[in-house]
């Protein structure tokens, strides 16, 4: 397991607490939670808006940043303004941001 100093030299100091891994980028840790949203479910992602289906979790980012904006964003945090696509990008956020 690595320190959050060694995390931090390697530039992966963006952390998925659902299950402790950490990313380089904000948009890696992204894709990541959008796999965690489909876990089990045949290996294909939908559009939590539009409902179009991609096969990489990656392509529905891309899509969801091209094709979407903030106001269709449907997971609202409790504590703050933000809002999500994912309900895995709520908690993780609520996790990082939120708790004590």
């Amino acid at each position: 397991m690595q320190t959050s100093r060694q995390r931090d030299e390697e530039g992966l100091n963006h952390e998925c607490k659902l299950c402790s891994q950490s990313f380089d980028s904000p948009a890696k840790l992204q894709c990541h939670l959008i796999e965690h949203s489909f876990e089990g479910m045949g290996g294909t992602f939908k559009c939590p808006v539009c409902f179009t289906v991609f096969v990489q979790a990656n392509k529905l980012q891309q899509h969801i940043f091209s094709a979407h904006g903030q106001e269709d964003k449907i997971y609202d945090c409790s504590q703050c303004p933000q809002k999500f696509f994912f309900q895995t990008e709520l908690q993780n956020h609520t996790l990082t941001q939120h708790s004590s």
